[in-house]
C-alpha cells in the first residue's frame, strides 16, 4: 500500500491575515512552485472566509488556472477543505441563513465536481461534544440534503474534528460508507482515545488522514490531550487497510518547506516500513517526537 504525502494550501507560504487562515490570492501558484521543489505530490485546497467567491475553485477560469499549475508542476489536488464552516457552521443557524450556508456548501461541492476534486472535508467547530441534541438533528438534516448532490457530482463529503473519530461515525452511520467519511487527525487526540479502538470503530469511514504538527498548551479549561505517536498511528491506519493520501498540516507561515518536506518524508518513510526503528535519520531530520517548530528554533 503506498499513499501519497501532501499539505493543506497555505501551509507553506506567509499568512494572509493575523489569523494565518486568510485565502493567499497573490501566491497561490507560488506556493506550487515551492511544493514541486522540495517534492511534495498533493495540495489539499482550503476555502477560507475571505470572499469565498473569489477562491480560483469557484470560477470557470480559476479552475483552468489551477488545472493548467497543477499539470506543470505535477502536483494533484484530490481533496478541498471548507475551513468557511469553522466561523458559521449551518447547522448552528436557523432559517434562511441555513439555508444559504447550505446552499453555499453546495456551490463547493458542484465546483469539487467540475475540477475533478473527489473529496470535501468539512470541519466541525468544536467537535461532537459541543453539539448539542438539535444541533446534532441540524447537521443531519443539512447532510439529507447535500445527499443527492453528493451522488450526483461523484463526491465524499468527510467530518474533520480533533476528537474521538468514533464520535464522528456515530454522527454518519445512517449514511452510505460511499458518500461520507471521516477525516482522522494524528498528532493531537484525546488522551482517552485509543487508536486500534478507534480505527476498529471507524472501519472504511476513514477516508482522509491528517498529520498534524504544533505544540499543544494544556490548562485548566482544555480537557487532558497527549501527543499521538506518528509512527505508531501511522502503523495502525496500516493495519485497519488506510490506502488514502497523508496530508501534513501546520501552523500557516509558521514552517519552512523544507521542514514541512523533511516531516513528511518521516512520515513516508515509517508509513513504508512499519515504524521509527526502521528510519535512519538524515542530518537535521526530526528526531521521533520531536515538532517542527522545535526543530526550526532549536537547530
Amino acid at each position: 500500500m503506498v499513499s501519497r504525502i501532501g499539505f493543506m494550501q497555505g501551509d507553506l507560504m506567509e499568512p494572509a491575515d493575523k489569523r494565518g487562515r486568510g485565502f493567499l490570492t497573490d501566491c497561490w501558484r507560488e506556493e506550487f512552485t515551492v511544493a514541486q521543489k522540495v517534492g511534495f505530490q498533493v495540495i489539499e485546497w482550503r476555502i477560507g472566509e475571505e470572499p469565498i467567491l473569489m477562491n480560483p475553485v469557484m470560477s470557470t477560469i480559476g479552475r483552468d488556472q489551477m488545472r493548467q499549475v497543477s499539470r506543470e508542476c505535477e502536483i494533484c489536488i484530490p481533496s478541498l477543505s471548507a475551513d468557511f464552516m469553522m466561523r458559521v457552521p449551518f447547522y448552528k443557524v436557523a432559517g434562511r441563513e441555513c439555508r444559504a450556508r447550505l446552499d453555499l456548501l453546495g456551490a463547493v461541492i458542484e465546483a469539487c465536481a467540475e475540477i475533478d476534486i473527489k473529496l470535501l472535508v468539512v470541519p466541525l467547530p468544536g467537535g461532537r461534544q459541543r453539539l448539542s441534541s438539535q444541533e446534532t438533528v441540524a447537521l443531519r438534516s443539512g447532510l439529507d440534503r447535500l445527499w443527492p448532490l453528493l451522488e450526483g457530482c461523484g463526491v465524499v463529503l468527510s467530518l474533520e474534528a480533533d476528537i474521538d473519530p468514533r464520535l464522528l461515525a456515530s454522527l454518519i452511520e445512517p449514511y452510505p460508507a460511499d458518500r461520507f467519511g471521516i477525516t482522522y487527525t494524528v498528532g493531537c487526540q484525546p488522551s482517552t482515545s485509543s487508536a486500534p479502538e478507534a480505527l476498529a470503530a471507524c472501519g472504511n469511514r476513514i477516508v482522509n488522514v491528517r498529520l498534524k504538527d504544533w505544540n499543544f498548551h494544556v490548562n485548566r479549561v482544555s480537557p487532558p490531550r497527549r501527543r499521538t505517536d506518528l509512527a505508531g498511528a501511522l502503523n495502525q491506519l496500516k493495519l485497519a487497510g488506510y490506502q488514502g493520501d497523508l496530508v501534513l498540516q501546520s501552523t500557516p507561515g509558521q514552517c519552512r518547506a523544507e521542514l514541512l518536506a523533511q516531516y513528511g518524508a518521516m512520515a513516508a518513510t515509517w508509513w513504508s516500513f512499519g515504524g521509527p526503528d526502521h528510519l535512519s535519520l538524515a542530518p537535521g531530520m526530526l528526531e521521533p517526537g520531536e515538532s517542527l517548530e522545535q526543530l526550526a528554533h532549536t537547530r
